[in-house]
């Protein structure tokens, strides 16, 4: 039995920059069928202080989107892994053939809906959330300074809120020739009424964990949700580039359902 699944997503460049460097992209199957190989979702976000982040981040999400599609293996991990190898050789060619894009990286996080299950895989400090009657939890793990910090106990996670190297990011897509990829080979299990939300760091890092429960259970529709997400971040300080995805999830253990795609792109 296939799930309802409705998506939204909106993007800010925020208060702060005056480039949005942040990307994102996801498949609705043609004419509400479902895919076999099911709804691919992805957020980037270049990163910021090297050239060529906001084309590192639409090179990576844009080859991610094709690469995994194209993969005549139907498995998904295996294609996830595939997709993102060729996401890191793309956005490395390419800043070697420009000497203004040289060094350019990005970060990129990933979710794979197929029926009840979701799938991800991750590199980087954007975030992938599951949302539902156990509240707002994230299944992604920061790769950066600071949270290797407070994993490690050094720091609490109030202190790495204001840490001087808060922002450095110590896994990337195209950073260096080696990519170490957070791909779990068992999916996660999906409720009847679960959300599942991508977002950049410009979101989390200036709302709470409720803020952002609080925001996506109160609109039902995934854009405004996600716009909603993104005004409250602005209302903040909008410190950096926001930029939200949201899905929503019914159906699972109900009758047949079909896919929609709800996506008004502002």
């Amino acid at each position: 039995m296939t799930p309802n699944v409705t998506i939204g997503a909106a993007t800010d460049v925020g208060k702060r920059k005056t480039v949005n460097e942040d990307a994102f992209a996801f498949f609705p199957p043609e004419k509400g069928r479902n895919h076999p190989k099911g709804l691919l979702m992805a957020v980037a976000d270049g990163l910021g202080g090297r050239a060529g982040g906001a084309q590192a981040s639409k090179i990576a999400v844009d080859t991610l989107m094709k690469w995994f599609y194209d993969d005549p293996a139907g498995d998904v991990v295996g294609s996830l892994q595939r997709a993102f190898a060729a996401a890191h050789k793309a956005v490395i060619k390419t800043g070697d053939q420009d000497l203004k894009l040289q060094g350019m990286a990005t970060t990129l996080t990933a979710t794979v809906l197929l029926g009840d299950r979701l799938y991800h895989a991750h590199v980087g400090d954007s975030r992938a959330y599951i949302a539902d009657t156990r509240g707002l939890r994230s299944i992604t793990k920061d790769h950066s300074y600071v949270a290797s910090l407070v994993r490690a106990g050094a720091i609490t996670e109030e202190q790495a809120k204001t840490h001087p190297q808060r922002n450095l990011v110590t896994q990337a897509v195209g950073a260096s020739k080696t990519l170490r990829i957070d791909l779990p080979s068992r999916p996660h299990a999906l409720e009847d009424g679960s959300m599942v939300l991508l977002c950049c760091d410009g979101l989390y890092k200036d709302l709470s964990d409720s803020e952002i429960l609080g925001a996506i259970r109160s609109t039902p529709d995934p854009t405004e949700a996600c716009q909603k997400l993104v005004a409250l971040a602005n209302d903040r300080g909008g410190t950096d580039n926001i930029t939200a995805v949201l899905a929503r999830v019914s159906g699972i253990g109900g009758f047949g359902s079909r896919l929609r795609r709800i996506f008004h792109a502002r």
